[in-house]
This record gives structure tokens, sequence and C-alpha cells, in this order.
């Protein structure tokens, strides 16, 4: 079980950026960007270049400051997380993120009357207006931090996961950068696309933007429970040792 939860920490922070990849600010609004932008291809993806950069440094930026508020805090009541009953808590919350997932899942929205892709077309109208006005590319960018930025559940997840881990501010800041770097690297990749191939990237970028519409809400569902997962996999093994009278391996 140790193995296991050593190698949760990693492998969560892995899986973490890749779902934060496929978000709105970071692969949607990109891709919009690469298809309805105007002039030459290298100047569309020299301005979605200039958004992911933006975007990628707004989450560097968060990441930093919300992971130099938790080590403090780690290092006061640290101690107060590892009791078993803390861990029994931590445990089921892990489970019960596990099973919202399942109702977050497009399918089950739908199911409900909701429309999984209603705010995907907000951000497709608003990506559209700012498409070739690099200060309103900015603004744009910035906005979809901060939207995102209060239901970032796999953000925050990520930060707790560097603060466990012990890496510290300075390590922790490099491995934020790596992290940042995977969010908007599909968004990159698919710049290049652009800027080799011009307007015969038309198709792809069409089937990607049609795809990242439709997968933006899943994402975010996969993501709870991911983070539900390893909250599990963090927690179980104290939880069912002091529940069992053993001691925590």
């Amino acid at each position: 079980m140790d193995g296991l939860t050593d190698a949760a920490g990693p492998l969560g922070l892995v899986l973490l950026a890749l779902v934060d990849s496929t978000s709105m600010g970071t692969l949607v609004i990109p891709v919009i960007l690469l298809v309805v932008g105007e002039g030459g291809a290298l100047r569309v993806a020299g301005r979605t270049l200039l958004f992911l950069s933006v975007i990628g440094l707004f989450y560097l930026v968060l990441g930093i400051g919300l992971l130099a508020g938790l080590l403090p805090l780690l290092e006061s009541f640290g101690h107060l997380l590892a009791a078993p009953q803390v861990m029994l808590v931590l445990a089921v919350i892990g489970a019960l993120l596990v099973v919202w997932s399942f109702r977050l899942d497009p399918k089950a929205v739908a199911r409900r009357g909701g429309d999984p892709e209603a705010s995907a077309r907000r951000w497709t109208d608003r990506a559209r207006r700012a498409s070739g006005r690099p200060a309103v590319l900015i603004g744009l960018a910035l906005l979809a931090g901060l939207i995102e930025a209060a239901s970032m559940i796999p953000y925050l997840a990520a930060m707790g996961i560097l603060a466990d881990m012990g890496v510290g501010l300075g390590r922790g800041t490099l491995i934020l950068v790596g992290y940042c770097a995977v969010m908007i690297l599909p968004g990159l990749v698919l710049c290049g696309v652009r800027a080799a191939l011009g307007g015969g990237a038309d198709a792809l970028l069409d089937r990607a933007h049609e795809w990242a519409v439709k997968n933006a809400t899943s994402a975010f569902s996969w993501a709870v429970g991911i983070i539900g997962v390893i909250i599990v996999l963090n927690t179980i093994g104290p939880a069912l040792a002091w529940l069992t009278g053993g001691s925590a391996s």
C-alpha cells in the first residue's frame, strides 16, 4: 500500500495536468481562436499563442501563491491531518467525490434536462468577438482564468498533492512550471499545426473544436473522479487500520 500511495502523488499530478489541458481556457478557446481567426496562418497562431501564454502564466502565478500559503499551514497543522480519524473522513470524502463525478457526466446532466454544452457555446461567442484583437485576447485569457479558478478542483488538488509531497516552494515552483506547460501543450501543438499547414489544417481544427466542446464538461467529471481516487489511495490504509484495530502501515 505504501508504494501505491507514494506513486499516487506524481501520477496524480500528471493525470490532473492532462485533465486541465482539456479545460475551456486551455483547449476549447484556443481551438476556437485558431478556427475563427482572420489573417495569415502565422498571425492567427501567434495570437492564439499569446492567449495560451497569458493563461499559462496566470495559473503559474496563482499556483505559486496557493503553494506558498499551503506549506506553512501543513507545517503547523500537518500532524492533525495524519490522525487516523481524519484519514477516515478524507477517505469517505474521496469516495463521495467519485460518486459525484458520475452525476457530473454530460450524459447524466442531459438525462436530468440540463445542457452540458451551454458554457462552451458562451465561450465560443466570447472568443469570436475577441479574435484578432491582442489586447482583448489578453483580457479574455485573464477572464477565463478567473472564472475557471472559481471551480478549479483539479488545480487545487494538484496544489494539495504538491504540498503533501514536501517539495518546498522552490522545487514546487519548478514542478508547477512543468504542470502549466502540460496544461497548454495541446493548444501549443495545434498552434504549430495551424502555422505549418495554414488552411490545410481547417478540417483537423474543426474536428478538434467539436471534440473539445463536446468533452469540456466530461473532462471536469473525470477530474473530480480522479481526485476522489487519489484521496482514497492516500487515506484508505490508515483509515482501515484504525477501523480494524491494527496499525497504519
